[in-house]
């Protein structure tokens, strides 16, 4: 707090001053400002676009505050996330459709694309969002021109570009969370033809949940991060860009809170309830002092656990005029690293018995602890064609290449569930793709786009368990210890996928357009624990989406109103996801097909702008995500053969209790949710101006199991945010507040039956569920 009131006292000292840079020159302009998007993979305004697509501009970004991914949901009401202690068991969910898997075999269904190159693990894209000119993010399958793991929709990230004069800005932050964060950016010329940009963030934050084994806090964040770019003009019609980032992220603990605990559980028959234990041992002693509930920040580990991300990625752009089209090329390598370790039991109890406590390379304690590092690399090419000028034909070809591989160690122990393996996947994938525009005289513009894409994937697992034996046939027993057969193979795949559209101009600035669409996310291998040779020879199947959707797009008042509707219908077939499931009598998480799916619904976004100095936004969407055929799902832990419509299988091999989860709601897929923004920009006098703002994002409830369990259920849930600034010159200062009503909410939701013998809830909670307060200092030159 100290940290926070010298920062203000620091911030109005330069405001009393007289600013000694000169302001820019600013062209004054009125109403919505025109926005650009490359949703096409062509530069177009964005209402002209029939897709719906929405675009989050570097304005919209410094008003709302949108520092890191998970901030976009304030901006778009069809985008949540799944959240967890560990970033690659994180999900993005466009429309009630995303994955949710712990195979590094599988990709998203919603693709994410930083400055023209797609990013290897969804991982990579939760990190800061730094000198960025805009966000778009499309709704609905894109993998016609923006590849193969864009199914459910794409998050198209771009950052800003040199500019032609010496320019710059920097920003301090302090927050009564105790977060700190610093960034900036400066760009110029080098000489007549070539540019630069530099831009570096360092951001800190001691995090929201108190270990009281030692006192440490947990869910902390250190994150830097510094990306360059440089722009040349090699000849009057050959550009080259050049791209290169280096980031890291370090949290050094991570913790779920205990959310609920049924101390009364009795099993049918029993007379007295089932006291919570851990390989026998009862965990009530590490529950003292910890009140259950949606506001407790409090937990009780041995091993604080840690994870650390690290990459790196490096991009040249070539672009060619060639008069009437523009030939460009985009080259990519990017290097991924992540490591973690978590404590198991979450407990600080000595639960192995006998056996020893655990050392490194795992974790330090007394319990269970699991640890292990990922390593992704990925190189792509693109080259396409594209075509220039204001004629009535535009059109866009291209072809893609893609060779990535991901390996990952895996350790859990010492003494119980013990797991020791290694697993990797490559995928090679090589795709051609065009698109086409024409615009009749009728103002009637027909589009068509289509991809066809060849994937190969390969596996390899290895179990290094002294007990791992050795797989040699299909009678044997092994356990794909070294030297196994047929844990490691290899499948090809070709698919083409294709997008239709219609566009009519019925006024001028107002058109309305339906499309169809096909998207296709391709075969997966489960890498994970549990591994047999059985995932090799049957890899999960491709999932694939057929899409309809209608929309409008208008803009009326002069420019001052914007109202873009879309309303959509979508199947899925073969949905991959992460779930419970039945394998030779035991219940193991395991990546599978759930069946079909359908996502349907109806989005509206506005924007106004009534006069000059008041900016609204507002933005909804109704989103009824269903698994439309999921029959012998398991059981969820703990789930009562009474009432529930749990009851042991009819099926001859034996698959335990299963449920038929057809016609329900997807994890974490709200109804309802609503984001409304207000601006107020006014002159103070002195050469200042005041800005004050409103932002209100509402959803309703969700359950964060597949399975259905009630107690993983989210009630329904709004925050709101305000934000008050003064600039003076180039300089800006801005007190905020987040979830000023300090509304509870998790980003996840986990039950710990199986472990404990009872229904042992926890949450996983985002800086975002407590109220904190906060001042900017930004300044640009």
């Amino acid at each position: 707090m100290r940290k926070l009131i010298l920062l203000a006292s620091a911030a109005a000292g330069v405001l009393a001053t007289p600013h000694l840079a000169a302001a820019q020159d600013k062209t004054e302009s009125t109403g919505l400002a025109e926005i650009v998007v490359t949703a096409t993979k062509r530069s177009a305004n964005l209402q002209s676009v029939p897709v719906a697509v929405t675009a989050v501009t570097a304005e919209t970004i410094e008003n709302q505050r949108i520092n890191e991914f998970g901030d976009l949901t304030r901006a778009a009401a069809s985008l949540t996330l799944t959240q967890s202690t560990a970033s690659p068991n994180n999900a993005i969910i466009l429309r009630g459709i995303g994955t949710y898997a712990f195979s590094i075999g599988v990709e998203p269904s919603v693709a994410v694309i930083i400055d023209d190159v797609p990013v290897v693990q969804q991982a990579q894209a939760f990190d800061n969002l730094s000198d960025v000119e805009r966000i778009e993010v499309l709704r609905g399958p894109q993998g016609t021109l923006f590849g193969k793991n864009a199914s459910a929709g794409a998050i198209n990230i771009v950052t800003r570009d040199p500019s032609v004069a010496f320019s710059g800005h920097a920003s301090a932050t302090a927050t009564t969370d105790r977060g700190y964060k610093a960034d900036g950016a400066i760009s110029g010329p080098i000489s007549d033809t070539t540019g630069y940009r530099l831009g570096v963030y360092y951001n800190q934050w001691d995090g929201n949940v108190r270990n009281l084994h030692n006192g440490h806090r947990l869910n902390d964040n250190t994150s830097y991060g510094v990306h360059g770019k440089l722009r040349s003009e090699l000849t009057d019609k050959l550009v080259l860009s050049l791209s290169g980032s280096y980031a890291k992220s370090k949290s050094d603990g991570t913790a779920a809170t205990l959310r609920y605990i049924d101390l009364n559980y009795r099993p049918a028959g029993a007379t007295t309830p089932v006291i919570p234990r851990y390989n026998g041992v009862s965990i009530l002693p590490a529950l003292a002092d910890i009140q259950p509930g949606a506001d407790n920040r409090r937990t009780r580990v041995d091993n604080d656990g840690f994870t650390e991300n690290k990459q790196a990625s490096f991009s040249g752009k070539l672009a060619y005029d060639l008069g009437f089209a523009s030939l460009i090329s985009v080259t990519s390598y990017q290097d991924w690293k992540y490591d973690f370790s978590a404590d198991v039991d979450g407990t600080d109890l000595a639960v192995n018995g006998a056996a020893p406590n655990v050392t490194n390379p795992i974790a330090p304690g007394l319990g269970v602890s699991n640890s292990g590092p990922y390593h992704s690399k990925s190189f792509t090419q693109e080259v396409r064609l594209t075509s220039k000028g204001e004629g009535p034909l535009s059109y866009v070809a291209g072809a893609f290449f893609a060779d990535a591989k991901t390996n990952r160690s895996f350790q859990r122990g010492p003494a119980l569930i013990l797991a020791n393996w290694y697993g990797e996947q490559s995928t090679r994938s090589i795709a051609a793709f065009a698109g086409l525009d024409y615009k009749f005289p009728t103002k009637t513009t027909l589009s068509g786009a289509v991809r066809v894409n060849n994937e190969r994937i390969e596996d390899f697992f290895v179990n290094r368990l002294p007990t791992a034996t050795v797989y040699v046939s299909p009678t044997s027993i092994g356990t794909c210890g070294a030297g196994s057969q047929q844990c490691a193979g290899r499948n090809e795949d070709t698919v083409a996928t294709w997008k239709l559209s219609v566009n009519q101009e019925i006024a001028p600035r107002v058109s309305v357009y339906a499309s169809a669409a096909t998207g296709y996310k391709g075969y997966a291998y489960d890498i994970s624990s549990g591994y047999t040779p059985l995932r090799t020879q049957n890899p999960v199947r491709s999932e694939t989406s057929t899409s309809y959707e209608t929309g409008l797009k208008s803009r009326f008042f002069d420019n001052r109103l914007q109202l873009n509707i879309a309303a959509f219908y979508t199947d899925y077939d073969n949905f991959q996801a992460q779930s419970s499931q039945y394998i030779n009598g035991a219940l193991q998480q395991k990546l599978n097909n759930v069946g079909k799916l359908r996502t349907k619904g109806l989005e509206v976004e506005a924007q106004a702008m009534p006069v000059e100095w008041l900016r609204l936004d507002a933005s909804a969407a109704y989103t009824d995500a269903q698994v439309l055929s999921f029959p012998n799902a398991a059981c969820y832990p703990g789930q009562a053969q009474t009432g529930t419509g749990c009851a042991p299988s009819t099926n001859p091999t034996g698959l335990g209790n299963v449920q038929d989860r057809s016609n329900t709601q997807l994890p974490n897929s709200p109804k309802f949710k609503i984001n409304l923004g207000a601006m107020v920009t006014r002159d103070l006098g002195n050469d200042m101006k005041g800005m004050f703002g409103l932002n209100y994002q509402h959803q309703s409830k969700v359950n964060f199991d597949l399975l259905g369990n009630p107690l993983a259920e989210q009630k329904a849930y709004g925050l709101l945010n305000g934000s008050a600034a003064i600039e003076r010159g180039n300089v800006k200062a801005t007190i905020f507040v987040n979830n000023l009503l300090n509304e509870h909410f998790v980003s996840g939701i986990g039950d710990g039956f199986g472990s404990y013998g009872v229904h042992l809830v926890t949450q996983v909670l985002s800086r975002d569920s407590d109220r904190y307060f906060g001042l900017k200092v930004d300044t640009k030159f």
